[in-house]
């Protein structure tokens, strides 16, 4: 029989859980982290991934770079993955295209934003709200699954004030979205006022330096059913990164530097282990050539046979 998908997975999680904590990922080893950690799901961020190309996040990763980085991620990580799907790459053809490369990528979710990528701030780049439920409704029908997710997502705050994402973000609800999400709330008094006035089933993302952080009992307590930390882990990453560079430019050496993961640590998180296990257990011995000449090394000839 086979599992459930990973979005039916991701609805018994929202609703066994008073709210459900997805850290930001951006490639395959940072989703093993998470799982390692113990979260429960994972949010695919656009900006880490763009980010982790070296890339500044406006637009320059294409629909098929993303559906690649979902796919390899979804590959070692079974934590239903919620995608970021900025503006949709396009009109409504494109859209409902991005929705079914995500969902056979293996994710549990996507969410689409109703300004335009990049985000310029300019008020021409607002997607008005019939197109933005055209939009929607294009994309909850190309789904296969109906349990995989599709989350409204709106922008227009920082432009055109919170209460009009608000407006927003309830017309995206009576439209039938799954979920919805109102970025560019800073404050608590700004999530406080979401939860009180927008209905449906809510996602609240927050991040270390940008935004208010409140813990997840308080936002579940307010109605919140999703938690997202998009950039805080890749924040992490590049700050200990730089710190080692640093100082292995200043000594020249990392033998004092501290604190790093020791070599055993980084193969147990790949599962280094597990894979050498599966390829021995279908290695037949019958099979594996013996050396071309004599006096052939043994690791040699092992690691061709491997």
């Amino acid at each position: 029989m086979p599992g459930r998908s990973a979005g039916a997975r991701l609805r018994a999680l929202l609703t066994a859980q008073p709210i459900v904590v997805a850290p930001g990922v951006w490639d395959g080893l940072s989703a093993r982290l998470v799982a390692e950690a113990g979260f429960a799901a994972a949010y695919c961020t656009g900006g880490g991934i763009a980010r982790g190309r070296g890339w500044p996040d406006l637009g320059l990763v294409t629909l098929s770079e993303l559906a690649a980085t979902v796919s390899n991620i979804a590959e070692v990580c079974d934590l239903p993955l919620i995608v970021d799907l900025d503006s949709g790459f396009g009109n409504v053809l494109n859209i409902r295209r991005g929705v079914g490369l995500i969902e056979h990528a293996g994710a549990a979710a996507l969410h689409i934003q109703d300004v335009e990528v990049p985000r310029r701030g300019a008020t021409a780049d607002i997607i008005p709200v019939p197109a933005m439920i055209g939009r929607l409704r294009a994309a909850a029908d190309a789904r296969r699954d109906e349990d995989f997710l599709i989350i409204a997502r709106t922008d227009v705050g920082p432009l055109l004030g919170l209460d009009a994402a608000i407006v927003r973000a309830n017309q995206y609800v009576e439209a039938g979205v799954d979920m919805v999400y109102v970025e560019g709330m800073v404050s608590r008094a700004d999530v406080e006022l979401v939860a009180r006035q927008v209905g449906g089933t809510k996602l609240v993302s927050l991040n270390k330096g940008e935004t208010v952080l409140m813990p997840p009992a308080e936002l579940a307590e307010l109605g919140f059913r999703l938690l997202t930390h998009p950039a805080d882990a890749q924040l992490a990453a590049i700050a200990a990164m730089r710190r080692l560079l640093q100082h292995l430019k200043r000594a020249g050496t990392t033998a004092e530097f501290e604190p790093m993961a020791s070599f055993p640590e980084r193969e147990a998180i790949v599962g280094l282990a597990d894979a050498q296990g599966t390829a021995a257990r279908f290695l037949d011995p019958a099979t594996v050539a013996p050396p071309s000449h004599p006096g052939a090394g043994t690791e040699q000839s092992h690691q061709e046979a491997v």
